[in-house]
């Protein structure tokens, strides 16, 4: 399995519209990827996929 790392930006700026790590976990983990982390409130992600 690969290790990729996502490096969201714009997101939970300004505190409007914020999206939780849980939920930015589970989606990642519904779209089919493995050992799914996320780093404090940065929505940095590691995720592994085939």
């Amino acid at each position: 399995m690969k290790l990729w790392i996502a490096l969201l930006r714009g997101i939970n700026i300004g505190g409007k519209h914020i999206v939780s790590m849980k939920d930015l976990r589970e989606l990642l983990s519904g779209l089919g990827y493995a050992n799914v982390r996320t780093y404090i409130q940065s929505d940095n992600c590691v995720v592994r996929s085939r």
